[in-house]
């Protein structure tokens, strides 16, 4: 079987298959099946170019130079075969071996073997297996040279770790004597762990207090002069929000939480989104079962507080399809044990088959089944597409195999950008090859089987699985408004208050049914009318309508604020939030009578939008501002009809505020388990939960931040590069960028920024990089100033210690503890090492007594001596620095990576003495 005879396509091969399993089962299947060919395994010859493939059957006839790629290498790349042979000698083989001879020996990093199909591209990402040959074992990996120490085993595997817990935070907005003293027991419980008394008698407690007492009597002092005319001494919230405007600073009403709920069901349907409501059930039922709940149960459910969640139109879809077998779908291993998904994986292979999984049979039952699967061929049951929602899951103890143990923490959402439809042509399993975005790249293992403990060693699969029907909702519910339009109902005859009304209820007959009938907030904007200077007999008279109110109280709180949602973008970007950027979420429609006061929705062109300000706003625009006062009110304010246009008297309104903000709605995992109906009635069962806990709830910022950040506002964002700091400031506000220096050069004529930049995670500075920089500092540069950005420069170190053994201890161990220490990569442990990227810095000197201190700090180092800390240019071996510090200058970043491709690159030695 190959993938020219099923007309499915199995994709590129390589040597890096996902997942990565540890138990190769497939490789024994593979031989006792006998109809697919593979690469068992490859020999490298001593004279370092000719090659011994060994496959798993007889070796195809019409192989050659053709069929035979050579990927990989770092300093030696683009390895040619030159001859292509069938080795068959008994005396040197067991078995008979392909014999492929290179044109030249590779260097000290891992290549990649492929026998490929003759019309493959010299690109490895379109090579395709050869004829017969199984895709997972098309190609192999080998390595021409060996450069480890003799005395401890090179051939680890890659240890799953997980990044360094971070530090605890201190919140230095505490501003009354409550958080002042909590922060201090905070910080004691930090420093002092064993201390827990509590008690007020205590004199620590006493002191804790003393000092809470007065930092609140300080904080009260400041605020105590506070007057509403000055930002630094204002007290109500609306007038510190246009005082903070004046200055730049935009003070945000916070934004609500969104979350990923899953649906599973047993049959499929098709869900109208704007009539769905997700719930948390209330605060006192701790037993609620997931499902449906009717209309009677949503109010009681209302009355008692719940937390109340609606959908969001992704891509502006308002339908959602469930389907039934994507309630639970099983990851794909390809036949083999002990799998995971690695960290950073951003594609994996579903089993497109419904759930549960069939129980494993034993080789004589899998022979039958495949009989059986002949005659009756298994149909797709997966819909999932470009752009749908997909959580994966450990839904079992990988230790134990009981759901209770599996890691509620082992849950990642993506968005699917790849799907396509597979078949594994060693069982026919039909299967989806999917992939996601690189920003929603697996942030951890995830374990696929296991193996039980002894004494039961047995195998345990789908330890995790990925669940679809995944919908993103946030916090917030539309309520009923209230009509406070009562003009309309109980007119006096007299335009009064509200000019133009008579006329319009006139044309208008049932205006009154009609706003009772509406479920929005609705009011008139007062006025008055006003007639121009002209009346002499016959002129045309100048009449105006001011209103003299046009500020509206919306009724309900806390009122929804929220980002608008980006385009495809993948769960990153969806669940980033910057609450600066909300938006108030509520409609608003206002204009004359007939045109608003309409069944539905009125038209487009009487819409009112929302912004931040009316700054920016022309006399023709149609934008208001929503202004939330110290109770939590939302005020409507309008134009004034040159900033923003100026609602008329007897303008009629209408508004459909959401309600819900805040970090409330950032409740835990599986909290949202209830799914109504805002109107209708759902037969189906569904059982909603939500794997990932809500996030990005956040509160309004309150009055102490905005005092705090407003004033130096418009000094935290420079505008303009002056001096040569300016522009390494600049360069560095990019996150792909850990530091970054300059200077000013003077060329004969005009002063030059010469920018070195210092990128994160690597020691080479990206082409693509250095034009985005090149390109941000052009905006901010000062006229007659060049600019030139460069990578920086690199200074290869050879670092030399001495360490003395304890009697009790291995050197070989000490001394692959040693070479792990001091990696310019990642230690087994996750942290960097001493020589990473991330940890040198521009000009940052080295110190003797830091590699002192890294060496000693290893279990079995008695003591450390540094031999040698000099530049391998113009440095030379036994040279310490007299002082103890190699200093560097400023645009310089020194590097020991010990690659034994590149010794060029720095390099460490350590010269072991005592121990055993």
């Amino acid at each position: 079987m190959n993938a020219a005879n099923d007309g499915v396509s199995l994709g590129a091969v390589g040597c890096a298959p996902l997942p990565r399993c540890s138990v190769p089962a497939r490789r024994e299947r593979l031989h006792r099946a006998g109809t697919l060919n593979g690469i068992d395994y490859v020999e490298v010859g001593d004279d370092g170019v000719s090659l011994c493939v060994h496959l798993f059957g007889a070796i195809p006839p019409g192989l050659g130079v053709a069929h035979v790629r050579v990927s990989g290498g770092d300093r030696i790349t683009g390895l040619r075969a030159l001859s292509v042979n069938v080795e068959d000698e008994p005396d040197l083989h067991d078995e008979a071996c392909l014999r492929v001879v290179l044109d030249r020996e590779g260097d000290h990093t891992a290549y990649c073997l492929c026998l490929v199909d003759a019309s493959s591209g010299n690109d490895p990402a379109s090579w395709l297996a050869y004829p017969g040959f199984d895709p997972r074992y098309a190609c192999a990996s080998l390595q021409f040279r060996l450069d480890c120490a003799k005395s401890y085993d090179c051939a680890t595997a890659p240890s799953c770790v997980s990044p360094a817990p971070a530090l605890a935070e201190i919140n230095y907005l505490a501003r009354d004597y409550q958080s002042f003293r909590q922060l201090l027991l905070d910080r004691i419980a930090l420093d002092m762990p064993a201390w827990q008394e509590r008690h007020v008698p205590d004199l620590g407690i006493a002191l804790i207090e003393t000092l809470a007492y007065t930092a609140d009597h300080l904080s009260y002092f400041q605020d105590a002069v506070a007057t509403e005319a000055y930002l630094g001494t204002a007290r109500r919230r609306i007038s510190v929000r246009r005082h903070a405007r004046l200055v730049d600073y935009r003070m945000h009403e916070g934004c609500n939480a969104r979350a990923l709920v899953t649906l599973a069901s047993t049959n499929d349907l098709s869900l109208e989104l704007d009539n769905l409501l997700l719930l948390v059930p209330p605060p006192n039922q701790h037993d609620a079962q997931s499902g449906v709940i009717d209309a009677t149960r949503l109010e009681a459910a209302r009355a008692h507080g719940a937390l109340l969640f609606e959908p969001m139109r992704l891509d502006g879809v308002t339908r959602f399809a469930v389907v039934a077998a994507h309630s639970a779908i099983r990851l794909h291993t390809w036949g083999d044990e002990m799998c995971c998904l690695p960290r950073g994986s951003t594609r994996t292979t579903l089993v497109d088959a419904p759930w549960p999984p069939a129980p494993t049979a034993t080789p004589r039952e899998t022979t039958a089944a495949n009989d059986a699967a002949e005659e009756a061929a298994p149909s797709r049951v997966l819909k999932l597409a470009v752009g749908d929602l997909l959580i994966f899951e450990e839904v079992l103890g990988p230790q134990t195999g009981n759901p209770a143990d599996a890691d509620p923490a082992h849950r990642h959402a993506v968005r699917l950008t790849d799907v396509q439809t597979s078949v594994d042509p060693l069982d026919g399993t039909l299967v989806l090859e999917i992939g996601w975005d690189a920003c929603d790249a697996l942030p951890f293992d995830l374990c696929l089987s296991v193996r039980t403990p002894s004494p039961e060693c047995a195998w345990l699969h789908d330890v995790s699985v990925a669940r679809g029907n995944v919908l993103l909702v946030d916090h917030g519910e539309h309520l009923r408004g209230q009509c406070m339009s009562t003009a309309i109902c109980a007119p006096d005859g007299r335009d009064g208050d509200y000019p133009g009304l008579t006329a319009a209820l006139a044309a208008l007959p049932d205006a009154c049914p009609r706003c009772e009938a509406l479920a929005e907030d609705c009011w008139l904007v007062p006025g008055t009318v006003q007639y121009g200077c002209c009346r002499c007999e016959g002129a045309v008279q100048d009449v105006g309508r001011p209103p003299t109110d046009t500020g509206h109280v919306l009724p309900g709180a806390p009122l929804t604020w929220a980002e608008p949602l980006p385009l495809h973008a993948p769960v990153c970007e969806l669940l980033a939030r910057d609450p600066r950027g909300a938006l108030p979420q509520l409609s608003v429609y206002g204009g004359r009578l007939d045109a608003v006061l309409v069944d539905g929705t009125p038209d487009p062109r009487w819409q009112w939008q929302a912004r931040c300000d009316l700054l920016e706003s022309g006399p023709d625009d149609r934008h208001f501002v929503v202004e939330i006062d110290d109770d939590g009110a939302a005020h409507l304010r309008f134009g004034d009809g040159v900033l923003g246009q100026q609602p008329q008297a007897g303008d009629f309104f209408r508004a459909a505020p959401r309600i819900g903000n805040g970090g409330a709605g950032n409740v835990g995992r599986d909290s949202i388990v209830w799914l109504a109906l805002k109107s209708g009635l759902l037969a189906a069962e569904l059982q909603p939960r939500n794997p990932l806990p809500a996030s990005g709830g956040t509160d309004p910022e309150t009055l102490a931040e905005v005092k705090m950040y407003a004033p130096g506002a418009f000094r935290a964002t420079p505008l303009r590069a002056i001096v040569a700091d300016d522009y390494a400031m600049f360069a560095a506000q990019s996150p792909q960028v850990q530091g970054a220096a300059a200077a000013l050069e003077w060329s004969g004529s005009w002063y030059a920024a010469d920018v070195v930049l210092d990128p994160l995670a690597c020691e080479s500075l990206p082409p693509g990089l250095a034009r985005t920089i090149r390109a941000q500092l052009q905006r901010v540069r000062r006229i007659g100033h060049d600019v030139e950005v460069r990578a920086a420069c690199y200074v290869p170190l050879q670092v030399e210690l001495f360490v003395c053994v304890l009697p009790d201890f291995l050197r070989a161990h000490v001394e692959a503890e040693l070479l792990d220490r001091f990696t310019a990569g990642l230690r087994r442990d996750g942290l960097p090492g001493f020589f990473h990227p991330d940890r040198l810095r521009l000009g940052a000197p080295v110190f003797v007594s830091a590699l002192l201190a890294e060496a000693q700090a290893i279990t079995g180092v008695a003591h450390v001596e540094v031999t040698t800390l000099t530049r391998v240019d113009g440095g030379h071996s036994g040279e310490v620095p007299d002082d103890g510090v190699l200093h560097l200058a400023a645009r310089e970043i020194a590097r020991a990576d010990n690659d034994p491709d590149h010794p060029d690159h720095g390099s460490i030695a350590f010269m072991l003495g005592g121990g055993r």
